[in-house]
């Protein structure tokens, strides 16, 4: 059951990539040398240009103990994609496909023999794998500063290399390779505040507007395997309605860190309990707080009995994929769960600070 549980965290927290098309670019063009203005450099991160894409990419995780990697195939034009990940585990290798079409979204286990159809929901951008925010670029400059690195190559084609440096402290640094002319992000690389590498994400191979397999979008699921139907729903309320809709009075915290704001409540519909989402932002970074019922047992007034060490290992294949910093608590019968690549401490000073909504105004 512990292992059903962890495999579905992954899963969560597994990025589904969804192409978005845009013009055509020449395969082998060599970059411009021309300066890039800071607003070019804002409006080529945004704007990645082409209509396939597919590929091989390395993650590197680099934790205190040592460093992993596992990899990723791609698969996606405007409409579909399909993603399969081999992720290290306590069990070993295993792999995760991924298949979203306009017609819905599979997750594929083949070492369960299991499919589980999401029957509504939308999946994550392709680009949430490299921790881009495009939707509020706008904010972003203001909490940090696009610089230029260099020229580099990745996998054989031409890139320019930016920095998004932060503005406050306690935010992660990002360099991104951008493949020029197109803007389409080839490598990235995730720093924490006090500069040291996190996270590495590569393409070792990439093919850009070819024709994609012609089979590679089949869902058809094999005689052996069961499927799940799997109602996931995720939607926006107004605060001021939280209560009512998810039955408990969800937790704002007081102290934000400089340049974040709340961008917005969702509640997340399972058939036992409602969860809620609070997602806070400050153009690139993105802070998480999970709110749900805690188990009877588990509802005194503090940090998660079960001890920190157990649930380290509960949350390992999540943070061997993309390290997080995570706070756990349970605060009066609620289960609070914060999540960010931010310093940690500001999620401990964020979890200080939570009240019930109406005390929060």
């Amino acid at each position: 059951m512990n292992g059903k549980r962890l495999t579905l965290s992954v899963l969560v927290a597994l990025v589904a990539i969804v192409a978005f098309g845009g013009a055509q670019e020449k395969q082998g063009e060599s970059p411009s040398r021309r300066p890039f203005s800071p607003v070019s450099l804002w409006r080529l991160l945004a704007s990645p240009c082409f209509k396939t894409l597919q590929g091989r990419i390395q993650v590197t995780v680099f934790l205190p103990e040592g460093s992993r990697s596992w990899t990723m195939e791609l698969w996606a034009d405007e409409n579909r994609s399909r993603v399969q990940v081999n992720f290290p585990s306590p069990e070993g290798i295993r792999q995760i496909i991924t298949i979203s079409t306009p017609d819905g979204h599979w997750v594929f286990l083949p070492f369960a023999k299991r499919v589980l159809r999401y029957e509504a929901g939308v999946l994550p951008s392709w680009r949430q794998m490299w921790q881009i925010r495009v939707d509020k670029l706008d904010m972003a400059k203001s909490n940090y500063t696009l610089k230029v690195l260099g020229r580099d190559q990745v996998a054989g084609h031409f890139c320019l290399v930016v920095q998004l440096e932060p503005k406050a402290k306690g935010n992660a640094i990002r360099k991104i390779w951008l493949r020029l002319p197109s803007g389409v992000p080839l490598q990235a690389e995730r720093y924490s505040p006090d500069g040291r590498l996190e996270v590495r994400m590569t393409f070792t191979e990439v093919k850009i507007d070819e024709p994609l397999p012609v089979l590679i979008f089949d869902t058809t699921v094999p005689a052996d395997w069961t499927e799940q139907r799997v109602p996931f729903q995720r939607r926006r309320v107004d605060i001021s309605q939280a209560s009512e809709i998810l039955g408990f009075v969800p937790l704002l915290p007081t102290w934000l860190p400089p340049g974040y704001v709340l961008e917005g409540l969702f509640v997340l519909e399972k058939q036992r309990w409602k969860m809620a989402h609070i997602v806070y932002t400050d153009g690139a970074s993105v802070i998480s707080l999970f709110q749900h019922p805690a188990p009877a047992k588990e509802s005194q007034k503090g940090r998660a009995p079960r001890g920190p060490h157990r649930r380290q290992r509960e949350a390992l294949p999540f943070h061997r994929m993309f390290p997080q910093h995570f706070v756990i608590r349970n605060i009066g019968n609620l289960r609070v769960v914060l999540i960010s690549d931010v310093a940690h401490e500001w999620l401990e000073r964020m979890a200080n600070s939570l009240v019930p909504v109406a005390a929060a105004r």
